[in-house]
């Protein structure tokens, strides 16, 4: 690929005022509070008013979570390269379309055979054109020196969603019934994610003849920033990875591994959250505040996970975070066990903390390690993987429940995998680049 240098990038032109990609950091707050908030904290508001109502059990409501991995897996491989290609504009739109009219369409789903083409398959589809991977391959060719805050702001509206949409959600359930808070939510996306999209969206900075971070040519050469970022993150930028290089380094499958074990725990505990503790004994609106108190402390927490990962190794920063999950999910059994909703809060708040860097060192370890120019296509070696281990833990949650009546059992397994992730971690090292 040959280099081109952006017109604004020359010396002795002006800049502008105010960094294009800020915007795209803008977007980029919306876009995930739509995507992974609506992927991640709601289900669970929805699963006690849908499995008493059509009489299906907390495994089968689950299940969707197979089937979602299933159509990512298939898919995914062909998005990565076409958002390095395309850029990730007319994907947005499009996936905005498909996942808002899917959510309107669970107003009328009845058998759980519709519920998993509807959720587990047409939302599915549409995330894959709105979701994390678009967003932040976007987001990562736009920023290198200060990519962790760059993605860390961004990621701040997964948590303004966990603070929100599941109250907004259970709201609509109480006041209107379940299938129309289905409506209401996928109205909310169109209205929310599609003119941003359409209006703001742009594959790479070089496209507008800019420089990643807002950067002149000299500054980009003299790796202006902490010593530490121009060694990891600089080093790598502009590396062209091909799928089969990048799947003979032992750091891709490193990575897979440790955030694969992470996301286990995550993924249940989000989706099982809510019915854990109502079976605790708590309200629904208690139970709903929990979920509130974990956004909290990732709206908190998230700006300063990017300042730590643009400073500190992204490898220790992860070690650090899947400790504080780990740790956070022996704090919510004790907590939930205890009958205090005081400590229930303080737990949810402590493994938000955790949380709220997983978006932010995800995307960071991922170009800082493999480059901007071909992450679509490399970050889409792993995204099946990924949502495998985000389905499994679910499912695994609800099996448990069904069988024994508690979580207790999987939560236990879930804090042992987020302790593997951090050894996992613990001996990744960056791959060496491949030649030009």
């Amino acid at each position: 690929m040959a280099s081109v240098k952006p017109a604004a990038a020359v010396a002795g032109v002006a800049r502008p005022r105010i960094f294009y990609g800020w915007y795209i950091v803008g977007m980029a707050m919306v876009t995930n509070a739509m995507s992974m908030g609506l992927s991640a904290y709601t289900l669970g508001v929805f699963v006690r008013p849908m499995t008493e109502d059509l009489g299906w059990s907390r495994t089968m409501i689950s299940g969707n979570q197979s089937v979602s991995t299933f159509v990512t897996g298939l898919l995914a491989p062909f998005i990565g390269p076409l958002i390095d290609r395309r850029g990730g504009r007319a994907l947005m739109i499009i996936g905005a379309l498909i996942s808002g009219g899917a959510l309107m369409a669970l107003s009328q789903v009845n058998h759980i055979g519709g519920f998993y083409l509807v959720r587990g398959v047409i939302f599915t589809i549409g995330q894959l054109g709105m979701g994390s991977l678009v967003i932040h391959v976007t987001l990562s060719n736009w920023f290198v020196r200060k990519r962790g805050r760059a993605i860390a702001i961004g990621a701040v509206g997964v948590s303004i969603a966990a603070m929100t949409l599941p109250a907004l959600s259970e709201w609509m359930i109480g006041a209107y019934g379940w299938r129309t808070a289905w409506v209401g939510l996928g109205l909310l996306i169109w209205l929310l994610v599609i003119p941003p999209a359409a209006l703001i969206m742009r594959r790479r900075p070089e496209d507008m003849g800019l420089l990643p971070d807002g950067d002149t040519e000299t500054e980009a050469e003299g790796g202006a920033g902490p010593p530490r970022r121009t060694s990891e993150a600089a080093a790598s930028r502009d590396a062209i990875w091909t799928r089969r290089a990048a799947m003979r380094t032992p750091a891709l499958w490193l990575i897979i591994a440790a955030f694969g074990l992470s996301g286990m725990g995550m993924g249940a505990i989000l989706l099982h959250l809510v019915p854990f503790l109502e079976d605790a004994g708590h309200s629904a609106a208690a139970a709903t505040g929990a979920v509130a108190a974990l956004g909290l402390a990732g709206l908190i927490c998230k700006p300063l996970w990017g300042v730590a990962i643009d400073r500190f190794p992204a490898r220790s920063c992860a070690m650090v975070e899947f400790v504080i999950c780990g740790s956070g999910i022996g704090a919510i059994l004790a907590a939930g066990s205890s009958g205090s909703l005081t400590l229930v809060y303080a737990a949810a708040f402590y493994f938000g903390v955790g949380i709220g860097g997983v978006l932010t060192v995800t995307e960071v370890i991922w170009a800082n390690y493999f480059g901007r120019l071909t992450l679509g296509r490399v970050r889409s070696i792993a995204m099946p993987f990924q949502i495998i281990s985000s389905a499994g833990g679910p499912l695994l949650a609800g099996l448990a429940y069904d069988r024994t009546g508690s979580y207790r059992s999987a939560f236990l397994l879930f804090l042992v995998t987020y302790l593997l992730a951090a050894a996992a971690m613990a001996i990744v090292r960056p791959p060496r680049a491949p030649a030009r």
